[in-house]
């Protein structure tokens, strides 16, 4: 807060707001640039994997090489799908801002004395493919909804015209790009996808708010793109009457029965309770809706957002040893991170652990975060 003392918060504001008018228009319109190159870098990545990539010399995944356990003895054993943990990836769609957006959140950098660090700008990911081949096996995925003449699309966007650099912006070919890869390497351990909505701050280039009826357009479409490769809530339940009754039968799927399979999650958002609502058993939806700790104990819960270490690892007696659910944390947040975060990380038995800090193609100037040199884990 020095710059606020330094200056008084009045003087504070004004210097804040002055820098947005200066720096926000210029920043906005390569935001409308950028949604052209999102679609040209995005079709042209996917021609490539169809034509070059994936051809008669390509060789599937060694699972048994990102896996810190025998995968064959572990599903002849019995181990369950719930009884494993798959480092992550957060804004897994990420790869890098504009040199417009860098520049503002230089200047908010200074204006604020590193309140507003301008290093978040500079995060970038591997695309979905690059990540998966290096054995991650959980997606976190923001959208937005836009709305035209044609219907309702839904767009891969961290901030709208503003930080919406994207390796694959629009969500449907995104979804084909994971079942590309999945395709290609029959038998890989069980993909994980989060879906995030965002809601539009300002209701620009046909952007709307989610909800419930763009919730079950989503729905549809995750259903439709992914077709059998797709896990749904139904065959994870198998013969149980509701989540809650599979998992105090401890009923969760073998891991054997997942490989090959992509399972997609609705991150709680605006819509979550009316998604809810039209089906409490969740038979009937291709998406497995993601909640909060304090819905652990309702019969639809399956999945659960507990976002810090400390809070998971407290929370653990409840929500793994006694409703036996699966849970996503966060082992660090771009540019932050600590090796005490990471310290409760280790302890945690949380099954999927996202991290903006893993293992990528080429040289990186960070660190690297993973289970001991492994992306996937027993925790049971």
């Amino acid at each position: 807060m020095n710059w606020i003392l330094k200056y008084g918060p009045i003087k504070a504001v004004l210097s804040l707001v002055s820098i947005l008018l200066v720096l926000l228009p210029s920043a906005i319109s390569a935001g409308y640039e950028t949604v052209d190159e999102n679609i040209a870098y995005q079709s042209e990545h996917m021609r490539y994997l169809k034509e070059e990539y994936y051809t008669d010399s390509y060789v599937p995944c060694d699972e048994s090489k990102i896996a810190a356990f025998d995968i064959s003895q572990a599903i002849a054993s019995g181990v369950r799908y719930n009884e494993v943990a798959f480092l992550g990836t957060h804004n897994s769609y990420k790869i890098g801002a504009t040199e417009q957006y860098k520049k503002l959140y230089d200047a908010l950098d200074v204006a604020t004395f590193g309140i507003i660090g301008s290093e978040t700008a500079d995060f970038a990911a591997d695309t979905l493919t690059q990540q998966l081949e290096l054995g991650i096996r959980n997606l976190e995925i923001d959208i937005e909804t836009v709305v035209s003449d044609s219907g309702a699309d839904f767009v891969v966007s961290h901030i709208p015209y503003l930080d919406n650099v994207s390796s694959c912006y629009d969500l449907a070919l995104a979804l084909s790009e994971i079942k590309l890869w999945s395709d290609n390497n029959p038998g890989h351990l069980p993909v994980s996808v989060i879906i995030e909505p965002k809601k539009a701050v300002v209701p620009v280039g046909g952007m709307r708010g989610f909800n419930i009826d763009y919730a079950n357009e989503l729905d549809a479409l995750v259903r439709n793109v992914l077709g059998e490769t797709l896990l749904t809530p139904k065959e994870m339940m198998g013969e149980y009457s509701s989540f809650k009754e599979m998992r105090e039968n401890d009923g969760w799927l073998p891991l054997g029965d997942t490989m090959g399979k992509v399972l997609v999650l609705l991150h709680d958002c605006s819509a979550t309770d009316k998604f809810i609502k039209q089906d409490e058993t969740i038979k009937s939806r291709a998406m497995f809706p993601v909640l909060r700790y304090n819905d652990r104990n309702e019969r639809y819960t399956s999945f659960i957002l507990d976002n810090e270490p400390d809070t998971a690892l407290k929370h653990e007696k409840e929500s793994i040893d006694k409703c036996n659910l699966i849970v996503r944390t966060r082992a660090d947040s771009f540019p932050d991170f600590s090796e005490e975060r990471y310290e409760l990380i280790n302890k945690c038995r949380s099954q999927i652990v996202s991290s903006d800090y893993v293992v990528k193609y080429g040289e990186t100037p960070y660190h690297t975060f993973s289970f001991d040199g492994y992306t996937v884990k027993l925790v049971k």
